[in-house]
């Protein structure tokens, strides 16, 4: 039984089947030393904010999320895709990164973003203020606009610098996983996904080839990752 959120393009699973997959999430957080409580739902969604938030990020075929609140969102449009097993590869990545190595990103954040952005910010008023004779004198949106110049820019770099940082950490989530599942079933299930053709994943490879920065890897990465043994 699936019953409806209110929302179109999400639901709360209640079936047998997401049962189990719900059950061996559990499963793989007790093997993670993960509190078992946290996780609470299944959710079949195409965006995270359908339901209570989560930044409303499009959930890739070959990816899962973890909510804050403890929902388990897996891509809608693979729902009959993949077995209750095959599931446990992608969920255990997820896990992996989301409760682990996620937290440590966040010193990189801080350090990347954060703390040169409030400097930027702090220099451009102390600018203003010893110049105040000069900005007084610009129309109100312009200098408000030249305020904030500074500060966008270094927000805007600091958000490219850090997106490598998520896709080393994700594939680094991959090859810890593999301790769990093992290698050779990861890449079968990474395999069967990539045999699939969904659209999001050759949009993904395409893009990838143009040299278009993500935090997700592509597929081809991913194998290449877990091939290699290097994460």
């Amino acid at each position: 039984m699936t019953v409806a959120t209110g929302v179109g393009e999400t639901s709360v699973d209640l079936s047998e089947r997401a049962q189990k997959i719900l059950e061996m999430a559990v499963g793989v957080c007790l093997l993670l030393d993960l509190p078992v409580f946290y996780l609470k739902t299944l959710e079949w969604s195409d965006k995270t904010a359908s339901l209570r938030g989560g930044g409303g990020q499009i959930v890739p075929s070959d990816q899962c999320f973890i909510l804050p609140a403890g929902d388990v969102i897996l891509p809608k449009h693979m729902k009959e895709k993949l077995s209750v097993d095959e599931w446990k590869p992608l969920i255990a990545s997820s896990l992996i990164y989301e409760r682990k190595l996620l937290p440590m990103l966040r010193g990189k954040v801080l350090k990347l973003i954060v703390v040169p952005t409030a400097t930027s910010t702090v220099v451009a008023g102390v600018f203003l203020a010893l110049t105040r004779s000069f900005w007084a004198a610009l129309p109100f949106p312009t200098g408000l606009v030249v305020f904030a110049v500074p500060p966008s820019i270094v927000l805007f770099l600091g958000l490219g610098r850090f997106t490598p940082y998520q896709k080393s950490a994700r594939l680094q989530a991959d090859m810890q996983a593999t301790r769990l599942v093992g290698r050779e079933f990861f890449l079968e299930v990474l395999r069967k996904i990539d045999g699939l053709g969904m659209e999001d994943i050759e949009e993904r490879k395409r893009k990838n080839s143009e040299g278009s920065s993500s935090e997700f890897p592509s597929l081809a990465e991913r194998l290449e990752n877990l091939l290699g043994g290097v994460s």
